[in-house]
């Protein structure tokens, strides 16, 4: 089943002691978030998007809410093995042999909590190393693929994350499986699973103008029922938003492939679907990467009316848009602390000219966005 919606996350490491949702999702962002700590992320997010005025990947505030503290850039890759027996001998574990490093699960939460508290007592990259390591034996599928993802440029045994992040990938949690091949694009570029996910959605053909806003998926989603027609998103939309929702079956899509080449294509699939289809000038949602593929889309020449972009990661200045070729606004709707884009390394804020953004009172969840109830509850169609 899907997670819950969190509405306020569990400040230190008290959520190592919990098993319900609220605390499984805390601790996945804890791990994603010590992990983009050590690369030194928001440093170079800053000097690539233009300065200390730039959207972050991490925000300040939104650390300081889950208590974390602190934490310098790491550089190299620890010896894991010999880390992991003095962090099990401490806590008087049985030191697995490498044969079982992935499968040897611990049941005692006070083991995490433990390691959990050591690291917010002393914000060192020793304490954040040992809470990774120990996170990668969590009972939870979700806290045991933050981790991997979280240790994947630190740990000197990259094959045993990579079969982590592997399995993450097949989990039936979108969550689950968002986070593993985002991070296993990072760690295993090449690996034959990220294929598998890939697909070519897009349709073809030239049916005249008529319907003027379109849905746009993300990574992944190509095969997603929530964006296509008859699926609860686009359902919603339709009934409740946008009655000129485009839901014929030469609707755009694209392969969802997590790539700058993938993306690129889709953009310029989108133009040529436009102009096949005289769909100047309309508007469109998109999720996640999506959006991103609209602004590369703009720079192609894309003429369209207002933008509406649900949870997209930010990757100024490589992906940016051409504001003269949108013709109403762009408005970018999103989560506290969103766990995927925190995987792909990029921003959870928009600092660009142009771009109104609005934060839902909710955390971690990237698929938030696009929730009917979510849009009911909180009124998101008065947003846009």
């Amino acid at each position: 089943m899907p997670f819950q919606i969190v509405r306020e996350p569990i400040a230190g490491p008290l959520s190592f002691a919990r098993s319900d949702d609220a605390a499984i999702l805390t601790q996945a962002a804890v791990l994603l978030a010590i992990g983009a700590q050590l690369r030194g992320d928001n440093k170079r997010f800053r000097v690539a998007s233009g300065g200390p005025a730039a959207s972050a990947t991490i925000p300040d505030e939104e650390l300081k809410l889950l208590g974390l503290p602190p934490l310098g850039e790491s550089l190299g890759r620890i010896d894991s093995a010999h880390n992991r027996q003095l962090l099990f001998s401490r806590y008087k574990l049985p030191i697995p042999s490498p044969a079982v490093l992935t499968e040897t699960v611990i049941e005692d939460l006070n083991v995490f909590t433990g390691v959990a508290k050591t690291h917010f007592t002393e914000g060192s990259s020793k304490s954040a190393i040992d809470l990774m390591e120990i996170c990668l034996r969590h009972r939870n599928e979700l806290v045991r693929v933050s981790a991997a993802a979280a240790y994947s440029e630190h740990s000197s045994e990259l094959d045993r994350l990579i079969r982590i992040l592997d399995a993450g990938t097949h989990s039936t949690e979108n969550l689950v499986r968002s986070i593993a091949a985002t991070a296993l694009t990072f760690a295993a570029p090449d690996n034959a699973r990220l294929k598998e996910m890939q697909g070519i959605a897009r349709q073809s053909g030239a049916t005249g103008a008529g319907h003027t806003t379109m849905l746009i998926h993300g990574t992944w989603a190509q095969n997603s029922p929530w964006w296509q027609p008859g699926g609860d998103f686009h359902t919603y939309i339709l009934q409740s938003v946008r009655p000129d929702l485009y839901s014929k079956q030469d609707r755009f899509g694209w392969s969802g492939g997590y790539s700058d080449a993938a993306r690129a294509l889709a953009a310029s699939d989108l133009v040529t679907w436009v102009q096949n289809h005289k769909e100047q000038g309309l508007d469109l949602i998109t999720h996640s990467h999506g959006g991103n593929i609209v602004f590369l889309a703009t720079q192609n020449g894309l003429d369209m009316g207002e933008l509406i972009l649900l949870s997209c990661p930010v990757h100024v200045p490589k992906y940016q848009p051409d504001m003269a070729h949108i013709h109403k606004k762009v408005v970018s709707i999103r989560v506290h602390f969103d766990l995927v884009i925190l995987a792909d390394r990029g921003g959870q804020r928009f600092n660009f000219p142009g771009i109104t953004e609005n934060v839902l009172p909710i955390w971690f969840d990237h698929f938030a966005t696009h929730n009917p109830d979510v849009w009911r509850q909180h009124n998101v169609p008065a947003m846009i």
